[in-house]
C-alpha cells in the first residue's frame, strides 16, 4: 500500500494553493471539476477583497488551503484559516472578507 503522503506510480499530486496566483483588482477564480452534479472551485483573495452577502441554490463546502477570512453567517463571524471546513447550507446568506491573502476550494 502506498504511503498517504506518496502518489500512485504515474499520478502526479498537484498543490491546490500553487494553481491560481493572487489579483489586486478582484478575487481569482477556476473550476477544478465540472460535472453533472457538482462544480469544484479554487479562489484566490487578496488582503481587504470580500465576496457580498449571497445565496446558493444548493449547499457547500469550503475548505481553507491558505491564509484568513472572515466568515458571516447566521449573524455571527468567525475567522478561518488554514485547513478549517465549513458546511454552507443552501439558501442562507452568508458573506466573507479576506483578512490576509487567502485561498479555499469550495464544493457545491
Amino acid at each position: 500500500m502506498a504511503h498517504p503522503t506518496q502518489a500512485p506510480e504515474g499520478v502526479q499530486l498537484e498543490n491546490l494553493a500553487n494553481k491560481l496566483e493572487y489579483q489586486t483588482s478582484k478575487f481569482a477564480h477556476q473550476i477544478l471539476l465540472d460535472q453533472e452534479h457538482h462544480k469544484t472551485h479554487l479562489f484566490a483573495f487578496a488582503k481587504g477583497q470580500e465576496l457580498k452577502t449571497h445565496t446558493t441554490p444548493t449547499a457547500a463546502l469550503l475548505i481553507m488551503l491558505e491564509g484568513t477570512c472572515s466568515f458571516h453567517i447566521h449573524g455571527t463571524s468567525q475567522l478561518l484559516q488554514p485547513g478549517a471546513i465549513i458546511m454552507i447550507p443552501a439558501t442562507v446568506p452568508h458573506s466573507l472578507n479576506a483578512e490576509t491573502d487567502f485561498k479555499m476550494v469550495l464544493v457545491k
